[in-house]
């Protein structure tokens, strides 16, 4: 009995997209066996399944079910081409966003943070500004962004044009800690070329918190496990029974030189 009821139990994957299970075209070494993964607003792929992550995502899928965790926004998430079924919704937005079964937006979940958000609103367009006026005075090709959607900012982004790290390591060190010294509102986090401003409310975190709360009240005991590649996912894999990291990833080699 003890045995037929572990076989039973519900198994839930926190997965993380972009650089975890496809990447842009700049990161693959080649696109002969390559398919596509997302697309641009256009239509063009921009980013790629390896084989080795569409075998993955095959295995996975028949024995997890697999809750999207991601950055990537409402109207970019559905640009993505999974190829798996998401029956128990997706984490967007840095965690500033859960999505139900249905499609839906997690409204309860909208109402405890917005509150929040709406107070980080003039903090966020001061970040930008400062960003900006940094970029200017060193000639640098910075897009700045505060990421918003459904009506409220989340977050600010800092991309290089040219995708130049140490550009983005320069400004992280020099403008944005300076700014954000005397502030415990916001953590700033760079990988590769995307430099993020989040506040400290909106994490992944936060929103599978929430959800592993719900499904345990809903199932009962399950087992879970995390999967990404950034620092910043750290947090919301730590809160899952067991963890799957991408080899060569930042989050990878930051465990491997501790």
């Amino acid at each position: 009995m003890r045995r037929h009821s572990i076989m039973l139990m519900k198994k839930f994957l926190f997965l993380d997209l972009d650089d975890t299970v496809f990447q842009t075209r700049r990161k693959c070494d080649s696109l002969e066996h390559a398919t596509p993964a997302a697309f641009s607003l256009s239509g063009e792929p921009s980013s790629y399944y390896l084989p080795k992550q569409k075998i993955l995502l095959k295995l996975l899928q028949d024995h997890w079910q697999i809750i999207p965790t991601t950055a990537r926004t409402k109207a970019a998430y559905k640009r993505v081409e999974l190829g798996v079924p998401c029956e128990s919704g997706a984490i967007l937005n840095h965690g500033a966003t859960i999505l139900l079964p249905n499609g839906q937006e997690d409204k309860q979940w909208r109402a405890t943070i917005e509150t929040q958000l709406l107070k980080l609103q003039p903090l966020f367009s001061q970040l930008k500004q400062a960003i900006e006026q940094y970029a200017e005075q060193h000639d640098l090709n910075l897009l700045v962004r505060i990421i918003d959607e459904a009506e409220l900012e989340y977050y600010v982004e800092v991309r290089h044009h040219d995708k130049k790290y140490k550009v983005l390591q320069d400004l992280l060190t020099n403008c944005i800690r300076p700014l954000l010294a005397n502030s415990l509102d916001c953590q700033a986090y760079l990988n590769s070329n995307l430099l993020s401003i989040l506040p400290n409310i909106v994490n992944k975190s936060h929103a599978v918190n929430y959800q592993l709360e719900k499904l345990k009240q809903q199932y009962g005991e399950i087992m879970t496990m995390g999967m990404g590649d950034s620092q910043s996912d750290a947090p919301f894999i730590a809160l899952c029974d067991y963890a799957m990291i991408p080899q060569g990833t930042q989050l990878h080699q930051q465990l491997m030189t501790q």
